[in-house]
């Protein structure tokens, strides 16, 4: 859990990033706020996340441990629960959240530097679609996919549809195949080089496997005769 602060005021009034993200997938969660009260925090938190995924079991975060203490016990008094998610306090976390952390927060701060950009509570939830659709080379997957287990539509492949029969219809229909195409090339490429890295570990490993394996059965074979073998470099 994260927030980004001293961000100017939208129009609808929020001056405050709360950020939440899955440590398992890297999936990003936030909620553009207008404060930052314990009541608000465990309200956010129950929006975005506990009604969509379920309790967590563990929440890190960097703030004040008495004040992210207090934001669960709100949250409990909403469910009138007593399970208790466990706060892990990490004060060695500022400035130093995951990359994709790091990569909305810069994000935000460069869009909002621009004059004029009081809607930037609006824009935020695109760079969460983006940031959540990308391949993440860490965890060999999108975060989309490891947490809903299958691939997202995207806008313009759901825009094609079925092939039109019209001579109007066809031209359309070949505009917007022509902006599909370089899509489908650009994720195709991406495909074919995430194979080739998947292959390449899968050969060293198997390879450092195979040498493990050899020394094992020589040493094996060694204490079963009782005897023991020195190698020693000549000279």
């Amino acid at each position: 859990m994260d927030f980004v602060t001293h961000l100017p005021k939208s129009d609808r009034g929020n001056v405050f990033l709360l950020l939440f993200q899955c440590m398992f997938s890297g999936f990003v969660i936030c909620k553009p706020m207008s404060s930052t009260t314990a009541p608000e925090v465990a309200e956010a938190y129950m929006e975005r996340v506990f009604q969509r995924f379920g309790a967590s079991e563990m929440i890190r975060h960097d703030r004040d441990p008495r004040f992210v203490s207090e934001v669960f016990a709100k949250f409990r008094e909403m469910l009138d629960s007593r399970q208790r998610a466990t706060l892990a306090y990490r004060p060695q976390a500022n400035g130093q959240q995951e990359r994709s952390v790091q990569t909305v927060i810069r994000a935000v701060r460069a869009y909002v530097a621009e004059p004029d950009q009081s809607d930037w509570d609006n824009q935020v939830e695109k760079l969460m679609w983006a940031l959540n659709t990308s391949f993440d080379a860490t965890r060999l997957d999108t975060p989309f996919y490891l947490v809903h287990g299958w691939d997202p539509q995207s806008t313009v492949s759901a825009m094609l549809g079925p092939r039109p029969t019209g001579l109007d219809q066809k031209t359309a229909y070949e505009w917007r195949r022509g902006v599909q195409r370089p899509y489908e090339y650009a994720q195709a490429s991406a495909k074919d080089l995430q194979a080739q890295a998947k292959a390449k570990r899968s050969e060293a490993q198997t390879k450092i496997w195979q040498e493990l394996s050899e020394r094992l059965n020589v040493l094996q074979l060694a204490m079963q005769s009782g005897c023991i073998w020195l190698e020693s470099n000549p000279g």
